[in-house]
């Protein structure tokens, strides 16, 4: 029986939540939870010749950082990212997603645009949300359609493939397909036991600056890393940036695993408190004219190593989400 979008708000408040609670990668990539991933097969070189920014070699084919940095972000929420470690993402679905597609393309399987705007189509519809719910969802996380489209083709492939292989559940022409079906299971663990697969798990988590820059200092707390931000009233585009710092450090702080500042130059107080500083402490407005000899706002002051002058951007907080990581030891 065919589904429908919802009509009524009863329904579409139960989609609501259900969006609230989507982890995007259950629908789109790891379809591929391979129950044996720890027993295929694996090289774990302790060291490598190739690129630091390497992560895994399949039968030849490279997976960059970018590239699981990419899927991951797409995939896992943050909040889940505790849950679903990179490695783990790179072992249970990227790995997988790259052995099924290249076993497509030597069935010479095509995805053409239309069949992955069908699959796109399919997922609204399941989810009872509709297109622009979906895209407004997307840019709260700086995702865009087409990113999701990248995605459905990859799925779209795979499922072709299952097809032409008669292997799991398919609806013919309307790419339903049950993940869990056994011989499924079955067709991917073989295709694992047959690859050529290398992984340099050094290189998963590897920081890779593109927006901050190493200050040269040490950390400034071992037991619990210190993060600021600098701003000043007068300063509206500061306002993108401090969303962005409370939400990366409000929860953190909460936990008690890190300390985190943020200093309002022209009124000398500390907006991370409910107080009233009388003003921003030496040795913090040194630190600051330090690493911004022009005194630019906004800055960031990542655990005294790392360091940002201008606005937080998509990239930029991504980036200042895997040096926190980093610095707690995640």
């Amino acid at each position: 029986m065919s589904k429908r979008t919802p009509k009524n708000s009863k329904k579409k408040h139960k989609a609501k939540e259900k969006q609230e609670n989507l982890i995007i990668i259950g629908i789109f990539i790891v379809f591929v939870l391979v129950v044996a991933y720890l027993f295929y097969v694996v090289k774990m070189p302790t060291s490598s010749n190739l690129n630091e920014n390497i992560v895994a070699v399949i039968n030849g084919n490279e997976i960059t950082k970018q590239e699981l940095d990419w899927w991951y972000k797409l995939s896992i929420e943050p909040e889940y990212a505790d849950l679903v470690t990179k490695q783990d993402f790179l072992m249970m679905s990227l790995i997988p997603q790259e052995v099924l597609t290249q076993k497509a393309d030597k069935e010479n399987i095509k995805v053409n645009a239309d069949e992955a705007e069908k699959l796109l189509g399919l997922f609204l519809i399941d989810n009872g949300i509709t297109l622009e719910e979906f895209e407004e969802q997307l840019n709260a996380k700086s995702i865009t359609i087409d990113d999701i489209k990248k995605s459905f083709e990859s799925r779209a492939m795979i499922m072709k493939l299952m097809e032409k292989e008669n292997v799991g559940f398919i609806d013919e022409g309307n790419f339903n397909f049950n993940e869990n079906d056994g011989a499924f299971q079955e067709y991917v663990d073989n295709l694992l036991d047959d690859a050529d697969i290398k992984i340099f798990p050094e290189n998963i988590d590897r920081l890779i600056l593109k927006n901050f820059k190493e200050t040269g200092d040490e950390l400034c707390n071992e037991n619990k890393p210190i993060l600021r931000l600098y701003t000043s009233t007068s300063c509206k585009v500061c306002n993108d940036t401090t969303e962005i710092f409370n939400n990366l450090v409000e929860k953190l702080v909460e936990d008690e695993t890190v300390e985190a500042f943020h200093w309002s130059l022209d009124t000398g107080d500390d907006l991370m408190t409910s107080k009233k500083e009388k003003g921003i402490p030496k040795e913090e407005l040194a630190l600051f004219k330090k690493n911004n000899p022009n005194n630019r706002v906004p800055a960031l002051n990542l655990g005294c190593k790392y360091t940002l002058v201008g606005n937080v951007d998509s990239e930029a907080e991504d980036e200042s989400r895997e040096i926190i990581k980093n610095l707690i030891g995640a």
